[in-house]
């Protein structure tokens, strides 16, 4: 019986052992190394998508039955919706530095204190406005991004005041 008993730890130590193994094997084939090479994988790149001048993250992907884009004139209009398993609080990060790099000048904020409402952004560049309404679903993180030329006249006045000073 003790032999038995021995035989039987022994198969569970050596099948522990090559789990482990092809574990540390798996890590190190798909790049999960680290050091240099680890930070370089952990950067995500970010894409333009149908607004030249809005960046996003590659992690959000587009929701198709919720955009309508407007091409017209040379100037793109409508609603671009993505989402994504992103974090809200780096979404309003992340839109706010990459609309001012952009040359949008930010017009207002409202950071809901929850997750469950809507965040909205605000910026506007000289003949376009845009509104980014960031919102987490049960499964997914919503943001919305309405893109509109500014009527000249309303609102016209905070560009050309800006410009002005």
């Amino acid at each position: 019986m003790d032999s038995k008993r021995w035989w039987n730890r022994f198969l569970h130590v050596l099948f522990l052992t090559l789990l482990a193994m092809t574990f540390v094997a798996c890590s190190s084939v798909n790049g999960g190394g680290s050091g240099a090479e680890g930070a370089a994988n952990t950067t995500s790149p970010t894409l333009y998508r149908d607004f030249d001048d809005i960046l996003l993250p590659s992690e959000m992907e587009i929701d198709p039955k919720r955009t309508y884009i407007v091409e017209g004139s040379g100037l793109t209009t409508g609603i671009l919706t993505v989402k994504g398993w992103v974090d809200r609080d780096s979404l309003i990060t992340f839109f706010k530095s990459a609309m001012s790099r952009e040359k949008w000048q930010e017009i207002a904020s409202f950071k809901s204190p929850s997750a469950d409402t809507s965040s909205i952004l605000v910026f506007q560049k000289i003949n376009r406005t845009a509104v980014i309404s960031i919102h987490e679903e049960l499964i997914y993180t919503y943001v919305e991004i309405a893109v509109a030329p500014s009527a000249k006249g309303i609102g016209g006045g905070l560009m050309q005041d800006a410009g002005a000073q």
